[in-house]
């Protein structure tokens, strides 16, 4: 991870993060210097293309003036020789050495950081290994977990007005490199009918997971905007800025994970906004955007095209496969420079955007292999009650004959159907909190904090929080019940007084809080944020008391029950034990983003779930793997029973479910018509609490645990 951040006296301060370990350094960099010669540097990209052997290494010089600059300012030094370590890790790993930027500072965003030259290797960074322009923002991503066909929109939008493309070519590219996948029905690309973006809207309601876009961009300097060209409807040119483009992507279901942008100046940005082309401000919509920061030829567009999705469809992360991409265009004609004009931006650590084993399999059938294990079915829908609103009963799916079905994780139980009660919150729960008398319940959705009587369904309290679109993620109570805290949207830590809502302190983090806990003894509340950090708090006066960097977004944390330990879960794909002077003292690794963490009531255990749909249980000392229990997809959150014996967890796959922790069986599936986002026991450990995005808390009894 490289990071460059402005500094005082126009210097830039560059932090990098490897394998090799970290450093820092204060570096002179002019970008002014740097932008005035963009546009003779895509003068040389573009005309390499048609340029003869001699004249085009005359070409060169410039854009390799450039990468030499850049790499010179941000590799000096001991970072040098990190860069050097950690390409050494790699490759003793047989593995890709990914160069990540995360551009802090506005007027570096718009330079051609793809151009990095190692003058002594003798290399261009992004033909060697993967670079990315990381996005940072608070929301952590999973792969899409989608059955098979992936789907694939493509759309062509050529005015009469511009200069013709070769988008028939490029269209017939697409159906080649696809064909294989295609006829076996893994994959299925079909075309917007019209140039409009009218529509592209109507096409988008049915949803897509890839938008690949074929056309014209520009840069609107007066909006200080990128945007792509379309057509009206009487065939003129129409220019949809990436702000309106973003807004209507976000209505597809499901929404895209990854957009294409085969149009000139896509990546292109001005100098006082990081999020000002259209691929940094489509990122904020969909995981990854693929665009072009010079002027790209048709052939060269066709190439890459063809080159990048053969090579997602041998199972490549989308990173990998730009770079094979790129050497694609290399090949076609080694002293073009055109390989220089994609971008990738990626709004999240995980390249791998599609969790579709058997969809990237390069040849066999679309079924699993035998000994694959079981494929998670599709989520079971609840019979609906006579008011339309969801029936209360629940229990494990029944396969004909009353044989309980395989789900998606270990066997489960079987046993009669358990009904849950209902509670209709009208609002997305993301937050739910048992108060220690068993009676109360809190829950954070959309710009309110409420607590509920369990019992009765009645609110007894509720307070607004943040602005209208502000969220409560995270809520928990003292371990007296006098207190309740939250975090949410707003970056906010509130303390409220449990029996009125009478807000008592606010604490202030530099982006979203998505995790809140307090110590057992009730001095102390720990949080989680998206600014990268944990923070400890004095629970009555707001002093900070500790405060702790993770790599990335840290989204949830957590108090040993003993007090003496912090353990946080992170988008960064770790789960770190902390001392409360904050000294590391175990780090648990994942493949994906780790969404929830919770201590078992002994302390010796540790439940953690994430993006990949597993929840696992550790041994908080040795760091041992003890179990591991799968969802159909990512799960949100994790809680141990009072006992220890039975584990909650709450998945996107629109279940909730308890665990055995000794042997990993199902003994509860709780259904809901949406994703769950939170779950909770009650004190006693009698009744498990679910929230959900269909704006539901279903209380279930939950079977005595075993002795």
């Amino acid at each position: 991870m490289l990071e460059v951040s402005g500094g005082p006296g126009g210097r830039y301060t560059v932090a990098v993060s490897s394998p090799a370990g970290e450093g820092s350094l204060s570096v002179a960099l002019d970008p002014d210097a740097i932008g005035a010669r963009l546009a003779d540097l895509q003068r040389a990209v573009l005309a390499s293309s048609v340029t003869p052997r001699a004249a085009a290494l005359g070409l060169e010089r410039p854009v390799r003036e450039v990468g030499e600059r850049l790499f010179r300012a941000v590799f000096d030094g001991r970072l040098r020789g990190l860069y050097l370590a950690s390409r050494q890790h790699a490759g003793e790993r047989d593995e890709a050495l990914r160069v990540v930027l995360r551009i802090r500072a506005p007027e570096l965003a718009a330079l051609p950081w793809e151009l990095l030259y190692d003058e002594e290797s003798g290399e261009y960074l992004c033909l060697r290994r993967p670079l990315v322009r990381y996005v940072d923002l608070p929301e952590p991503l999973a792969p899409l977990r989608s059955e098979p066909p992936l789907k694939i929109l493509g759309m062509t939008s050529l005015p009469r007005s511009r200069a013709p493309l070769g988008a028939e070519s490029e269209r017939a590219a697409l159906s080649v490199a696809l064909g294989p996948l295609t006829e076996r029905g893994l994959v299925h690309l079909d075309w917007v009918p019209g140039q409009t973006a009218e529509d592209l809207s109507r096409r988008l309601l049915r949803g897509c997971h890839v938008l690949h876009f074929i056309g014209h961009g520009a840069y609107d300097p007066q909006r200080r905007e990128g945007m792509v060209t379309l057509a009206d409807a009487d065939g003129r040119e129409h220019h949809l800025h990436a702000t309106a483009l973003a807004s209507l992507l976000s209505v597809a279901r499901p929404r895209p994970q990854l957009v294409i942008l085969n149009s000139c100046q896509s990546g292109m940005g001005n100098a006082e906004d990081l999020f000002s082309s259209t691929a940094a401000v489509l990122v904020r919509t969909v995981p990854a955007v693929v665009a072009m920061q010079f002027a790209v030829t048709d052939k060269a567009a066709t190439r890459f095209a063809a080159s990048f999705y053969q090579a997602l469809a041998q199972g490549r992360t989308v990173d990998e496969a730009v770079r094979v991409g790129r050497i694609a265009l290399v090949v076609d004609k080694d002293d073009s420079l055109e390989w220089a004009t994609p971008v990738l931006y990626l709004r999240g650590g995980d390249a791998r955007l599609f969790d579709m084993p058997a969809v990237w399999a390069e040849a066999g059938p679309a079924v699993p292999p035998a000994g694959a294990g079981p494929v998670p079915p599709k989520p079971h829908t609840p019979p609906e009650a006579a008011d339309g609103r969801p029936a209360a009963a629940d229990g494990p799916p029944q396969a004909p004959g009353g044989t309980p079905a395989p789900p998606g994780g270990p066997p489960e139980a079987p046993g009669a159907v358990i009904t849950s009660r209902v509670l209709d919150t009208r609002q997305w729960v993301h937050a739910l909190a048992f108060h220690p008398d068993g009676r109360r319940l809190a829950t954070g959705s959309r710009n309110r904090v409420r607590v509920w009587d369990a019992l009765t369904g009645n609110r007894i309290w509720e307070q607004p929080v943040g602005g209208w679109l502000s969220s409560v993620f995270a809520a928990a109570f003292s371990p007296g019940g006098r207190r309740l805290v939250t975090g949410g949207a707003d970056n906010t830590v509130r303390i409220w007084a449990s029996s009125n809502g009478e807000e008592l302190l606010r604490l202030r983090h530099d982006h979203v809080v998505f995790g809140v806990a307090f110590s057992p003894d009730g001095f102390r509340v720990a949080s989680a944020s998206a600014d990268r950090t944990v923070r400890l708090w004095d629970s009555t006066s707001g002093d900070p008391m500790l405060r702790i960097t993770h790599d990335q977004v840290v989204t949830d944390v957590a108090f040993s029950p003993d007090g003496a330990r912090l353990a946080s879960a992170s988008a960064d794909r770790s789960v770190r034990l902390w001392s409360l002077g904050g000294d590391a003292l175990l780090r648990l690794r994942h493949d994906h983003a780790v969404k929830a963490v919770a201590f078992s009531p002994d302390g010796g255990r540790l439940a953690t779930a994430g993006d990949d749909g597993c929840v696992r249980v550790w041994d908080a000392g040795s760091g041992h793997q003890l179990l591991l229990v799968r969802h159909g997809d990512a799960v949100k959150d994790v809680a141990f029973s009072p006992g220890g014996h039975w584990l909650a967890t709450a998945s996107a796959d629109r279940t909730a479910g308890v665990w055995a922790v000794a042997d990993g069986t199902r003994i509860l599936r709780v259904q809901h018509h949406h994703t769950v986002f939170c779950v909770a026991f009650g004190p006693d450990g009698g009744w498990l609490a679910s929230g959900s995005e269909d704006k539901t808390v279903k209380l279930t009894p939950v079977p005595g645990e075993r002795g």
